[in-house]
């Protein structure tokens, strides 16, 4: 191998090395407030890449510097979208003042009746773990500019391995 070779060998590391970590990063979650999905000490991918091309949409997992705390990342589910009104009654949650329908089904909200417009370029988090998490109810809503990107793979431990897991959720007018 000559030298130029091994300059271009170098320069291709280098170029790969950056794609991948302007598109890819690798998270640990700690805690248990996204069980039964994510559990304290799993490892993620998050994709940094797809928010780029287009918006956060409602379920999808993020990882975001917690608005309290810049250095800190925390990771949650959207739930409420720019311009909506997120409202908690009585343990749900509510969208524009309908109730939130989401699969897989998640426990009741233990905290107190709360009710918020989420502002224009902001988003709405909640834990999966409803009984023990923070969320925007707590914290307020997250700027885009604080997402980090989009959970993508869990990777580690290697039994938990797979993609994130497919998430439906709408808000549907009460029935009597």
């Amino acid at each position: 191998m000559n030298l130029r070779q091994v300059i271009l060998l170098i320069l291709a590391f280098l170029l790969i090395f950056g794609m991948l970590r302007f598109s890819l990063q690798s998270y640990k979650v700690e805690g248990s407030s996204m069980e039964p999905l994510f559990h304290n000490r799993e490892y993620l991918i998050v994709d940094k890449l797809t928010y780029h091309f287009r918006s956060p949409a409602r379920g999808d997992v993020i990882v975001f510097h917690n608005p309290q705390s810049n250095g800190v990342l925390l990771i949650k589910r959207i739930i409420g979208m720019p311009g909506e009104k997120v409202e908690i009654k009585g343990g749900e949650l509510y969208i524009n003042g309908y109730r939130l329908q989401e699969k897989p089904g998640f426990s009741s909200i233990p905290y107190p009746d709360y009710s918020v417009t989420v502002p224009k370029g902001h988003y709405w988090v909640i834990g999966d773990n409803r009984s023990s998490t923070t969320g925007s109810h707590v914290f307020g809503p997250v700027p885009r500019s604080k997402i980090v990107g989009r959970v993508w793979v869990t990777y580690w431990p290697p039994s938990d391995w797979g993609f994130s897991p497919k998430y439906s959720a709408g808000p549907v007018p009460i029935t009597a």
